[in-house]
């Protein structure tokens, strides 16, 4: 298969849009805080207990717990969800997307994605992704110095459905219009 066939494997639309992002240096910094938060608050149900005689006691001490967990993590991931650099979105698929930036980035490069796709509830998606291509200069829309095809390396089924049926909105859109100018 063609290096062109294998990135255009997915439905893919144009996305003129701002997306936000942090560099990383290792895959394994990337933290979903979703995820991380679940499996601690269930490790915690199976942790011994101190001397507590009532079933109320228990409960409470419990919920005290799992409240201080859950505050905790959710200041750390505002604090590390401070992204630092935005980029021009080209075009996006339910597996990545094409950027471009006035940064040079070595393919392999981890990027921590804030994302929001045009017109849908507003909801930020958290994606991890992986600078796997640049772009030839024939190929930049963006108008910025660099573009970059990045894969998605983790990312929410929930979120790849939601770009998958944005991206059938835009194609019926646009066949909606070639109609009606015809």
């Amino acid at each position: 298969m063609s290096s062109n066939e294998e990135r255009r494997k997915g439905l893919r639309a144009n996305l003129p849009t701002q997306m936000l992002f942090n560099v990383l240096d290792k895959p394994n910094e990337y933290i979903r805080g979703q995820d991380s938060t679940v499996k601690r608050l269930a490790a915690m149900d199976s942790e011994p207990l101190p001397n507590l005689t009532s079933a109320s006691q228990i409960l409470l001490h419990r919920i005290d717990r799992k409240l201080s967990l859950i505050l905790s993590i959710l200041a750390e991931t505002s604090a590390r969800k401070n992204y630092t650099n935005q980029a021009l979105v080209q075009d996006i698929s339910e597996f990545g997307l094409a950027f471009g930036h006035h940064s040079e980035f070595p393919i392999g490069t981890c990027l921590e994605i804030g994302l929001v796709l045009p017109y849908t509830d507003g909801r930020l998606m958290d994606i991890l992704g992986r600078v796997v291509r640049t772009f030839s200069p024939e190929e930049n829309l963006t108008g910025e110095r660099y573009v970059y095809g990045l894969e998605f390396t983790d990312v929410l089924s929930s979120d790849q459905n939601e770009i998958v049926q944005w991206i059938f909105t835009k194609q019926r859109e646009e066949i909606r219009r070639r109609r009606e100018r015809a």
